[in-house]
């Protein structure tokens, strides 16, 4: 049996589940501190191209997983527009925006749509790379979530290059050393946030002299 077909499950099953770990810690600690905004909108963006691309080419696969991923982003938003780092209107505009975008793209010729997701979604990270080096709080932001991005992107550099297909490849070579930047810094920023955790002892009762 060939390796291709089963790293082609693992690729499909990681970019559906990469994502949610962020999401359940972002509502778990009621935090987005570390999450650019610029960043979210720019996944919705390239999600939603993604989207709209497996929809016109009649691509199950491609559709369930940028969908997932567009629901993941959105409810990442929600919690940025509660915190005011977006506002209310920002993720559906994008999401409308650029679905009405790929389908005017895609009517003309799929090939324009998926180029223009993979240079978008490629991209995406580089918002958040930008804010996570300059951001002095990177407590909301998921390591888990960023050590399965570097799976995701590890795993669909090598499909791409068992496929001998360049564009699936290619843009994880911008997506690996962005997610390790991010994961460095934030793994270094909590590590010392716990190191300086110093619990606090509970007070001691005066000792009186028989």
């Amino acid at each position: 049996m060939s390796f291709t077909p089963i790293l082609g499950v693992l690729c499909t099953v990681l970019s559906l589940g990469f994502i949610w770990p962020q999401v359940i810690r972002v509502y778990r600690l009621r935090s987005v501190e570390g999450i650019a905004g610029r960043g979210t909108l720019h996944g919705l963006a390239g999600s939603s191209l993604w989207t709209a691309y497996g929809i016109a080419k009649v691509n199950p696969p491609l559709i369930i997983s940028n969908a997932t991923i567009m629901l993941a982003t959105v409810l990442i938003g929600v919690a940025q527009i509660r915190h005011g780092v977006l506002r209310g209107w920002q993720p559906f505009a994008t999401i409308a925006g650029f679905m009405t975008a790929a389908f005017a793209m895609t009517a003309v010729s799929p090939a324009i749509t998926g180029w223009v997701a993979i240079v978008i979604g490629a991209t995406s990270i580089l918002p958040q790379t930008a804010h996570v080096l300059r951001a002095p709080d990177l407590s909301g932001i998921s390591l888990t979530m960023y050590a399965m991005l570097i799976a995701t992107a590890l795993s669909w550099a090598l499909y791409g290059v068992l496929l001998g297909d360049l564009l699936v490849s290619a843009p994880n070579a911008l997506v690996i050393p962005c997610a390790l930047v991010v994961a460095a810094k934030t793994w270094r920023f909590q590590w010392q946030a716990r190191r300086s955790e110093v619990p606090v002892a509970p007070p001691q009762p005066d000792l009186i002299e028989a």
